[in-house]
């Protein structure tokens, strides 16, 4: 009995102390538990910021420069390409483009921008020199900026992001060719900028000249800074929404006259806007892009082309689907390595709808299957191959390399 009655006593001396115990254990696990919440969404809010920085993100040549605050940056990027049309008989390399890169930070928000572009490695046979972009930046904040100069159009994805490095395939879209007709770029002023979830640009440009349009585009239009026809401006408009970790979905808006003021021509309304949208979540990496343009008095178009004959499609429509997947992202030891897999359908008709007075031509109408493989080493070096099937056209193969510093 008294050992009885000495543990009973010993376990009501014992017990609070024993739930004390337990009370604090409880409560140091709630603490915990809610210290590991707030970093799981702090995290979270790095993670979107990443997303949201990775994809407003400047190309990585004109990106050299960001966080300077003084000085010279020098970049520049490139592409060579082998290029095999089945049935043609015609093979052929070419040095496509180098590309020079030289910015200046004057002090905290004042800042230079430019690129001199070589094509096709000699003016002798075909190639050119070429201004690609040149244009003073005022940086008053992250949300508003004011650009003046040659500018790039904010139109669709390839015309601002175009290095080998940025996109899928050894050949660009076609669609982001002949009827958003990069690489587009025109005198001007802008402004933009970018919020957390928004980020957006509105360029006031030299429009378009018509007379350089034809039944393929609207591509021969592009004035490129040079002694540009200024009777008719333009405005071309973007907005792209980076809300969500790995998307960004936006719009493209361009509007202006492209007649420039020129006999014979009347008012030649030239309108373009495009849907896009692009994913990546994991491996994946998802992009689409939806673009029509609309060309007015196209009748009188083809009276002014005299000899030539031009019909100009007075709607013009094209779209592409795209995914890649990179083979490497699972492996150990990848780091910046990549092996990156992909397809592409797209479809063009630059003859959507042709005035009535006028011949449609159904060779305008093209559907294009792309299949390919693109291998990185390092970060910015790419070697590309792949394999296009075109629907009216002759079938190609390409093969090349690219690079961006």
């Amino acid at each position: 009995m008294k050992v009885y009655s000495w543990l009973q006593w010993s376990l009501l001396i014992t017990l609070p102390n024993v739930v004390t115990a337990q009370d604090s254990l409880v409560e140091r696990v709630e603490s915990l538990e809610a210290r590991n919440l707030h970093l799981v969404q702090a995290l979270d809010s790095l993670s979107l910021e990443l997303e949201r920085l990775q994809l407003n993100a400047p190309s990585p040549v004109s990106a050299a420069g960001e966080g300077q605050t003084h000085g010279v940056t020098l970049g520049g990027y490139g592409e060579a390409v082998f290029t095999d049309a089945s049935g043609s008989g015609n093979r052929t390399t070419d040095f496509l483009r180098n590309v020079l890169y030289a910015g200046y930070q004057f002090d905290d928000v004042w800042r230079f921008n430019s690129e001199i572009e070589f094509e096709h490695a000699s003016t002798d046979k075909a190639g050119s020199a070429s201004v690609e972009f040149a244009y003073l930046e005022y940086q008053r904040s992250e949300a508003l900026a004011f650009r003046a100069g040659l500018l790039l159009a904010p139109i669709g994805f390839i015309n601002e992001m175009h290095e080998p490095t940025t996109y899928l395939g050894a050949s660009r879209p076609v669609t982001e060719s002949r009827i958003i007709p990069t690489t587009w770029r025109e005198n001007g002023v802008g402004i933009l900028g970018q919020t957390d979830e928004f980020q957006y640009r509105l360029s006031l440009l030299t429009g378009l000249d018509a007379t350089g349009f034809d039944e393929s585009g609207l591509r021969g239009g592009r004035q490129k800074g040079s002694k540009s026809k200024a009777e008719d401006l333009a405005l071309a408009a973007r907005l792209d929404w980076v809300g969500h970790p790995g998307l960004l979905a936006g719009v493209s808006v361009y509007a202006g006259q492209s007649d420039q003021g020129q006999a014979g021509l009347g008012s030649v309304d030239t309108h373009l806007v495009d849907l896009h949208a692009q994913y990546e979540w994991n491996a994946w990496r998802f992009r689409g892009l939806l673009t029509s343009a609309h060309v007015g008095n196209t009748e009188e178009l083809f009276v002014a082309s005299g000899a030539d004959a031009t019909v100009v499609g007075k709607r013009q429509d094209g779209y592409y689907l795209e995914a890649g997947y990179d083979l490497f992202h699972h492996s150990d030891g990848a780091g910046s390595r990549s092996l990156r897999a992909f397809v592409r359908f797209e479809e063009l008709d630059t003859h959507a709808s042709v005035s009535s007075a006028l011949t449609e031509d159904p060779n305008q109408r093209e559907t294009i299957q792309t299949i390919g493989l693109q291998w990185s080493p390092v970060e910015n070096v790419v070697f590309k191959i792949d394999y296009q099937d075109f629907d009216r056209a002759a079938d190609q193969v390409h093969v090349s390399l690219g690079y961006a510093f």
